[in-house]
């Protein structure tokens, strides 16, 4: 019964991240997609920026999610093991673990498809918000999930 609690907590840990990753990752997507544009000149109100932040969020979610998911199960399976070989920094290692995440998927996705699927991630800095995301959600993990 223990065993089976524990892997109900590291499995509802793992879609929490999942989420907060996917959802933080939408965001930086929309904003830099939108900053593009009023640098182009385009007038954004708040209420626009909000309206397709949320649409963005929503229309992302099933696709994003999904990738997110998959660069992070291999993740956080390779932070458990380097926490559980070094025994040390466990919240780091996860935080490290969900920026690696994104940044590996976002080039395997860019080397499969030949274009940077997520555009706010074109930038550097776009780029280096979307690892920040993941590092969020790598410290979502680390932090929903207590050490054994």
């Amino acid at each position: 019964m223990r065993a089976k609690m524990w892997v109900l907590r590291v499995v509802l840990a793992f879609v929490l991240a999942v989420i907060v990753a996917t959802v933080l990752g939408a965001v930086a997507h929309t904003q830099f997609v939108l900053a593009r544009l009023s640098g182009l000149g385009v007038d954004i109100s708040l209420g626009e920026r909000l309206s397709t932040t949320l649409h963005d969020i929503v229309g992302m979610a099933p696709l994003f999610g999904a990738i997110v998911g998959s660069g992070f199960i291999v993740a956080m399976a390779a932070a458990a093991l380097v926490y559980r070989l070094a025994g040390i920094q466990r919240t780091l290692i996860y935080t490290v673990a969900g920026a690696i995440s994104l940044c590996v998927t976002l080039l395997v996705m860019n080397s499969v498809f030949e274009i940077t699927a997520i555009a706010g991630a074109r930038s550097t800095l776009g780029f280096l918000a979307q690892m920040a995301a993941g590092a969020v959600g790598g410290l979502t993990f680390a932090k929903a999930l207590p050490a054994r």
